[in-house]
């Protein structure tokens, strides 16, 4: 059977599958999602929304002083992808295409292809594993030319390209474009995350 997208459905128990979103409205997906099924009452065909994320330190130059503050950060594990367990029938498919910030289902071609069994299970214990092992995130992890996310501030969620690196205050200039022109904005690396 196929929905009104064009993606064929043959699926008749909950299964994992992997939604292709833009980079930054993960968040923003799950919770238009979670909105959209309770209006429809359609819980009972959603188990899990789940987006994950790991636990990372970074390390920036205090302000005016000769020591470093470390920050405690999280970051998506793999930005603008989320996994949702469902039965992925015809409302469903059509929920899911037609929610804002969402692109695909991925699969092969026009067939959406749940997750093989066990596979959300293993990154979970994974990410778990790694939460308790965090990496601490120095400026020296970043280099000109990396296109890097906007975490904080008023341009939050908005892409550039680092321009310049300042290690002494571990700080970047990232190019951005607002309002139609690009700009030169300088971040602190706690504000940024490389995106792969």
């Amino acid at each position: 059977m196929y929905d009104v997208q064009g993606i064929f459905i043959n699926n008749t128990q909950v299964q994992w599958y992997v939604l292709q979103v833009y980079v930054g409205f993960e968040d923003a997906v799950r919770k238009n999602l979670d909105l959209k099924i309770k209006n429809l009452g359609i819980q009972d065909r959603f188990q899990e929304i789940y987006v994950p994320i790991k636990k990372v330190m970074k390390k920036r130059k205090e302000k005016n002083k000769e020591s470093f503050q470390t920050v405690e950060k999280y970051e998506k594990v793999y930005p603008g992808y989320i996994y949702v367990k469902c039965l992925l029938d015809k409302e469903v498919g059509y929920l899911i295409q037609n929610t804002q910030y969402i692109s695909k289902i991925t699969g092969t071609g026009d067939i959406a292809v749940p997750l093989e069994e066990g596979y959300v299970e293993k990154l979970k214990l994974s990410i778990d594993a790694s939460n308790e092992n965090y990496q601490v995130i120095t400026i020296n992890d970043f280099r000109i030319g990396d296109l890097v996310l906007v975490l904080d501030g008023p341009f939050k969620d908005m892409q550039g390209k680092i321009c310049a690196i300042d290690s002494l205050t571990s700080r970047v200039n990232v190019m951005l474009t607002i309002f139609e022109r690009e700009s030169n904005v300088e971040l602190d690396i706690v504000e940024v995350q490389k995106v792969l």
